[in-house]
């Protein structure tokens, strides 16, 4: 039979679908569902409305607002301030409680044709503090006269008391002492901060040097890696510090460097026994700057005085001023613990160089004009900060272990 769906071009559900559809209760709404849901949606609404007493309070409060006339006024004060251009003019002073920061510079006018501005103050105040640096540093002569060598060396003296050199020839190794001589004023205390010896060589060698108070037992002719200068006395408990530096003269040419072996003997003041820390640096340079034929200095200062209680302070930094093209010209090579006050010395009176022996030409070591600085008032060593913060740090890593001495002749 066939079923009727239209009328007039209607469609017609099916009466079943209908009444199914009418009696669907999870498709409509209940009269108690819509009271529900409308008393939730009138919450909601009351939430974002201010009561009426307390925004007319607030619209009436002349604390919080400003009128149009303070308005205008606060605007031709700022006007008045600065200009389009964000530059300002005082009919008056200016007072300030904290700091006034001028990165851009101030501008101090002079007398017509003299020098102005930030130029003229930083030229004032460099001057100062060169004067007062150079006030604070004791020139230090190498005894000339008195250099000692080991086997076929020979010293030829340039400049006396200024400049001298040490040549060695092929296979040959020498041991030599540079005694110094200089001005010194203290008695129990000493007012040592640091030295600047001018050292400069072509072969592979080791600066040996000991500072402030305690024996000292030299030996010369031993290997590299042998200790020149150990404590005295037995090795007995003593202030000061012994200070080594190897230079191999073999450049790394992977890394494009050369390695520096920094050793340094101290004694702890807790357990009284001798140590030694090794450091080792590695100082960048192309096959043009050859270490130590670039050497010209080698640094030490200290920041302060080292601790009467603590058994290491790392207040001292060992550096090397080399010549050449190389952007790291002035490399710091150690931090070590640094000398304490109670040292009845000049901080150190001689230095020693051991050369490895040349296959051919001659090994050679030149020294020069010296210098050691002295604290600036409340114990203060300007200098070693100075160079703490332009040298490039080369410290690749640091051992400390007991001391135990390597006493090797040489062959």
């Amino acid at each position: 039979m066939n079923k009727i769906t239209s009328i007039n071009g209607i469609l017609l559900t099916p009466l079943n679908e209908w009444s199914e559809h009418v009696e669907n209760e999870t498709a409509h709404v209940t009269e108690e569902e819509r009271t529900a849901w409308n008393a939730k949606a009138d919450a909601a609404a009351l939430s974002t409305k201010v009561d009426a007493s307390s925004f007319n309070a607030h619209k009436e409060d002349a604390a919080a607002h400003i009128t149009v006339q303070e308005r205008e006024t606060w605007n031709g004060k700022q006007d008045k301030l600065t200009d389009e251009a964000g530059n300002m003019t005082l009919d008056g002073g200016l007072t300030a409680e904290g700091t006034v920061n001028a990165n851009g510079g101030i501008n101090i006018p002079l007398t017509v044709g003299v020098q102005t501005g930030t130029a003229a103050v930083n030229r004032l105040y460099a001057a100062g503090l060169a004067g007062a640096t150079n006030v604070y540093t004791m020139p230090y002569f190498p005894d000339t006269s008195k250099i000692v060598t080991t086997g076929s060396a020979v010293t030829a003296i340039y400049v006396p008391y200024h400049y001298a050199r040490v040549t060695a020839p092929a296979n040959k190794t020498s041991s030599i002492k540079f005694p110094f001589l200089g001005l010194y004023g203290g008695w129990n205390y000493s007012n040592f901060a640091g030295f600047s010896i001018s050292l400069h060589s072509y072969t592979a060698l080791k600066f040996t040097i000991g500072l402030g108070a305690g024996a000292k037992t030299y030996r010369s002719d031993l290997t590299l890696d042998s200790y020149a200068l150990i404590p005295g006395n037995d090795l007995a408990y003593a202030n000061g510090e012994i200070l080594d530096i190897t230079f191999d003269a073999v450049r790394d040419t992977v890394r494009n460097g050369y390695t520096i072996i920094v050793r340094e003997i101290y004694a702890e003041i807790t357990t009284q026994k001798w140590k030694v820390k090794t450091t080792t640096s590695f100082v960048p340079a192309s096959h043009n700057e050859l270490i130590p034929a670039t050497l010209n200095k080698i640094i030490y200062q200290q920041s302060q005085p080292a601790s009467y209680s603590k058994d290491y302070d790392g207040v001292g930094s060992l550096y090397l001023m080399l010549g050449g093209s190389q952007q790291a010209s002035l490399c710091k090579i150690a931090a070590v613990r640094g000398l304490r006050s109670f040292e009845t010395s000049f901080g150190f009176s001689s230095c020693y160089v051991d050369l490895a022996k040349v296959d051919s030409g001659t090994a050679v070591v030149e020294i020069g004009s010296t210098e050691r600085t002295l604290y600036q008032p409340n114990n203060i060593n300007p200098v070693a900060m100075a160079l703490g913060a332009i040298a490039a740090n080369t410290i690749v890593s640091e051992v400390t272990e007991d001391f135990v001495d390597i006493n090797t002749p040489l062959a």
